[in-house]
Order: C-alpha cells, then structure tokens, then sequence
C-alpha cells in the first residue's frame, strides 16, 4: 500500500450560519499529486487553510503520519514540511526578491545574533531561484516584477523551502490557483517543479482549469457546498464530467453564448460607445487607438508584457497615461479622469482584485456601493443606509452570491464571490462602457458561465465592453474584435464573428510572429 503523507478525518468548519465544510475527509499520499476541484464557496480555501495552519476545524483531525502533531499556526507547519502558494499572492512588494523569499527564516542569517548576513541571504535565494531553473535576480525589488514573475516567486518558495530551508525530504505542498496567472514560459517551469517534487513529497492542487488538473493529477477529489462529492482517476472522468460533478449539471454546450453575439455593427451610423485616440505611457504603451461600439466586446490579448493591463488602467482613468484622450458616446475629447469616467457610466474591474478590486476587511455592501456615493447619499450627505441595503440584497440574488447578507465581510467569501461583489458594484450604475481586467482569474467553471451570461445580458442592453485577458479561449469566444498588443501597441485586429472565430493557434501567432494569419484583417 501506498504511505500516507496527510490523511484528514471528518473536518468541519462554520463561520457564523454559513457552512464552509461538513465531515470532509481527505488522504494524500506520499510521491502523490491530488487535485482539489469544486466551485467557488466549496470549501477548498477553508480545507487548504486548516491543512496549513491558519485555521483550526470545529470538528475533525489531521494526521501527519511520521511528523508530528498537525500544525495549529502556519509557521508549524513550514516547521512540518508543508508550504502554500495562496490564491492571492502574498508577497511584499516593497522587500526585494530574497527577503520576500527568506521571510520568517532571517535569523538563520544572523551574525551574532543581531547583523543580517545580507550576503548570506542573497546567496541562498539565489541559490533556491537556480534550482528552479527561473531567470530572476533576487537582489531587484519584488514590485518591479511582472505578476507572472511574482507568482513563480511564490511557487518556488512554496515548493523548494521546505527542503532547502527547513531540512524536509519529503515536503507536502499545497497549491491554491498557482497557475491562474502564469505566463507560458513561467507553467513550464512550474509544470517542471512539480515533477521534481512529487519524487519525494506530495502536492495538493487546487485549479479551475480542469485540463491542468486532468494532465497533471493522479486522483481528483471534488467538493461541492462544503461536502466531499467523490475521488476519481483522472482515467475515469473527462472535463464535461468533472464539471457535472462539481456544478451538478452539465456545462451549456455554448459555454460562451455566441449565439448572444450582438453584430458590431448593428447601429451602424451611430457614435462609438467609447473611444481612445493616442494613448501613451513610457515604458508600458504607445500611440495607442480604439473604438468600441454600443453592445460590442472588444477584446484586447497579448503576452503578459504587452502592456495590455497598463493600457486597461489608462482607459479607466486608474493610471493616467502621459497622453492620449477618450470619447464617450461622440462628446469631446478629453483626457481621462477616473473620477468623471465613472461618474459618465464607465466601470472597471481591475486583475488582482485583493489588491486593487476591494478592501476585504470591509462588507459586501460597503465595497458594492465604494464608487457610488453620489447614489447613495442625500443633498444633506446622509446616508441613504434602505437603499444600500435594498440593492445589494438585489445584487447578490442577481449575482447568486454566496453570502450570509450584505453586511458580511467580504474577506470570508470565496474568490468567485468576491469577484462577483467588484462586478456588482459597477451593475448597481447606469452603466455605458465596462473595462474588464481578466474578469474570471480564479473563478470556477460554473461562476465563468454566470459572468459571461452577464457580459452578454449588458451588451444586450448596449453596453460596450472592453476585455482584457489571458484566457485564449474566453478571448475568442466572447469577442466581436480582438485587438493584439505587442511592446505597448496595438499591432493585429482580429475579427471574431460567431461563425467564424479564429483559432487558438492564429493568436497566439499573432502575439509572438507579428504575422498575420490567413484572413485576419489589420
């Protein structure tokens, strides 16, 4: 038989009325890959966070079989062997790379008691860095990395330290999203990590990607509502079936609602809905121009240094580019101001959302209603508190948010719910033009569905998107238009009409050689 790295028996957790899990057993054994697969609020957070130490079951017990007593702090469980890559990076991106990398073991590099052996530190991350295989200088500061760059940070600590900084053979590590925002050349080396790894250790991990997790796993655990569901071999389950097993149903067979596609020129005549002209920004973007359409999705691809996401905040106002103007529904060009965009019906949902997209400490209404004061206060500046809670009790039903109410703080909901409390915001508006920032990073597949029936109900309603994002097939499926960046330009429009949507391969052509594909036009 098999030896047992982690077996967890009957592990229970509430938070106030809200069941996150119900009598959850879970065995991972050594030199083993498992997936963990559920929808968003199934529990697989709230798992992860008890295995490592950040929370403790109402009910239940972790065995670590030749280990020790199951870690009640997660310092204990580095100690243990057990590291986490978190869903939402937890890096300090004022530290450089080595410290964000050593943090919590610098009194290993203490000279008599007190010095930091900066040296010392460099040289050990720099060391972890090249066993990896990853091309990053240590010494630079952690901010001045791409997003990609900073989540392999996170990968490579989670996966080396427990052997080269704490002495564990046998690491168990648990992967919560690793690879939602990697870029290609980034996977490979994660994809090359795990497999030195499971040699001797063991990996729990968590994807939305259910290809990843079919390739890559030798069970799959699914969760669904807090309750363990079923362990198959990825032999006996295809995606579509893992879907069905963690949704209950089977997947629309039009994932993406093409038949929903509004023609991009169904108001032929009419102004733009939303127009750039000479957007530019050092060192992220140049001499960029858009026009999207009332009810079209305007999608924008590129790599992740294409400057897609900078030219995104430039639009919104978020980052004022150095130059550049919009236009709004054929109104005069103006710079763009967030405040005033906002105020004219332009929303933005930006990528990380922890970090830019909500203040997690705060409710569900407060960070639904964040940009609405003038919608919820009287002339008097009182609060409007019957309207507020009136439509975020609206918002969540619409949304199918899993919460308790309005007033619970928004940290205790899953991702997907906190990404669909940053989209409500923006719906509680008279909204005219949306810029949306890969909308569905660490989202499942059933909470994707309901976000693009949301994309295809406001361009029904005339509403122009803008969506940027790394999902290839999100991008075609979704867009009238796809625009393709390359070092800060926008060098390929790609027409994308639901009979005849180009292939994965004609963009990601388009995003490395420049050259166009056969009918593809500039």
């Amino acid at each position: 038989m098999q030896a047992v790295a982690l077996n967890a028996k009957g592990l229970s957790k509430r938070f106030g009325e809200s069941v996150a899990l119900a009598d959850v057993d879970l065995t991972l054994g050594a030199r083993q890959v498992v997936g963990l697969v559920g929808e968003n609020g199934a529990g697989k957070s709230t798992l992860l966070n008890i295995l490592s130490g950040l929370l403790r079951p109402d009910r239940g017990a972790v065995d670590l079989p030749g280990r020790g007593p199951a870690p009640h702090t997660y310092a204990e469980a580095q100690h243990l062997g057990i590291a986490r890559v978190f869903q939402e990076q937890a890096l300090i991106g004022a530290l450089p790379v080595y410290e964000n990398l050593l943090l919590g073991v610098e009194a290993r590099f203490t000279r008599f008691g007190q010095l930091l052996d900066k040296r010392a530190m460099v040289a050990k991350a720099q060391a972890m860095v090249d066993e990896a295989n990853a091309s990053i200088d240590v010494r630079r500061t952690t901010d001045d990395l791409s997003f990609s760059t900073r989540q392999l940070i996170e990968i490579i600590r989670a996966c080396l330290a427990p052997t080269m900084l704490y002495g564990q053979s046998a690491p168990i590590v648990l992967l919560d999203e690793p690879t939602a925002s990697l870029e290609r050349g980034d996977e490979a080396t994660f994809f090359d990590l795990v497999a030195r790894i499971r040699q001797e250790g063991s990996l729990l991990f968590v994807s939305h990607r259910l290809t990843e997790v079919l390739s890559l796993c030798d069970d799959i655990v699914v969760l669904k509502d807090g309750r363990f569901v079923t362990r198959v071999a990825p032999s006996d389950v295809d995606e579509r079936g893992l879907h069905r097993l963690m949704v209950g149903r089977e997947r629309d067979s039009d994932y993406y609602h093409e038949d929903r596609q509004r023609p991009a020129d169904a108001d032929a005549g009419a102004a733009p809905a939303f127009a750039a002209r000479n957007f530019r920004r050092e060192g992220a973007y140049e001499d960029v121009s858009l026009t999207v359409a009332p009810g079209e999705v305007l999608g924008i691809g590129g790599l992740l240094e294409s400057g897609k996401s900078a030219f995104g905040k430039g639009l919104a106002g978020i980052e004022a580019p150095q130059a550049g103007e919009i236009s709004i529904k054929g109104d005069p060009w103006r710079a763009p101001v967030a405040g005033a965009l906002i105020a004219e019906g332009v929303g933005y949902v930006p990528a990380e959302r922890l970090a830019e997209g909500m203040i997690a400490d705060q409710s569900v209404a407060w960070n639904m209603v964040l940009p609405s004061a003038d919608l919820f206060s009287n002339r008097l500046g009182w609060w409007r508190q019957r309207k507020e809670t009136a439509v975020t009790e609206a918002m969540i039903t619409r949304l199918g948010i899993k919460a308790p109410g309005p007033k619970a703080r928004s940290s205790r909901l899953s991702g997907g719910n906190q990404q669909k409390v940053v989209l409500a915001r923006w719906l509680a508006r008279d909204l005219s033009v949306l810029i949306l920032d890969n909308p569905t990073r660490g989202v499942d597949a059933g909470a994707k569905e309901e976000i693009y029936r949301l994309i295809r109900d406001l361009t029904d309603e005339g509403v122009a998107i803008v969506l940027i994002t790394d999902e290839l097939l999100e991008l075609i499926g979704l867009s009238n238009r796809i625009a393709i960046m390359r070092h800060g330009r926008i060098e390929t429009m790609i027409e994308a009409p639901p009979e005849d949507k180009p292939t994965e391969q004609a963009l990601v052509t388009a995003m490395l050689a420049g050259a166009l594909p056969t009918g593809v036009a500039a």
